[in-house]
């Protein structure tokens, strides 16, 4: 190992942001993979990843924060690895992982089908929610994947006196989505059936 070897290796990288405009979208530690030559035990320290502290480097651009070309992380390697000659990068490029913030309105929506009314009982007027809207905040591409509506449903049954109560709504798909409210009101009226007189 005391000898002068060639390996692909690797050194982890990770970005960061300064501006409230970006936020992480996926798992921000990435590693630069390039080809290598030096002794065998500085090549096998990056194999194993001992003793590595990832370089940061901090994306400044808001228009071109989705990649980096490997090119540009040459000098923090060679400041890093002053024993090591770099030959050559194994990927031209780096994707950061970080995306742009989005807010989105979602409407909020009452499962009817799971409404559970007494025996003979139906819903009277409009169901009212509020509010009626939840906005939510996250990475645009994660946000474009999904529906833009929160659907609820009542835990209550056998329902039979006009209901207001206040329900938790579901947690978002992605935990990288946050809402600006974790529970919604929901009222409405109910009536019992009118029967025609039967002998």
């Amino acid at each position: 190992m005391n000898r002068d070897h060639l390996a692909d290796v690797s050194y982890p990288v990770v970005f960061k942001f300064d501006n409230q405009e970006l936020m992480t979208s996926r798992d921000s530690k990435k590693e630069i993979a390039f080809h290598a030559y030096g002794q065998g035990w500085d090549l096998l320290k990056l194999k194993l990843n001992w003793f590595v502290d990832p370089i940061e480097i901090n994306i400044q651009n808001k228009k071109k924060f989705k990649y980096i070309l490997s090119s540009q992380i040459r000098p923090y390697l060679e400041d890093r690895l002053p024993e090591l000659d770099i030959r050559y990068f194994l990927t031209d490029t780096i994707y950061t992982g970080l995306d742009k913030v989005k807010k989105v309105k979602m409407k909020v929506y009452l499962d009817r089908e799971e409404i559970d009314l007494a025996k003979d009982y139906k819903i009277d007027g409009t169901i009212r929610i509020s509010p009626e809207y939840v906005m939510a905040t996250g990475p645009s591409s994660v946000l474009d994947s999904m529906a833009h509506k929160i659907v609820i449903r009542l835990s209550d049954s056998d329902i039979a006196d006009a209901y207001k109560e206040e329900i938790s709504i579901p947690e978002p798909a992605s935990d990288l989505v946050s809402y600006d409210t974790k529970k919604v009101e929901v009222a409405f009226g109910v009536t019992k059936f009118k029967r025609p007189f039967t002998e």
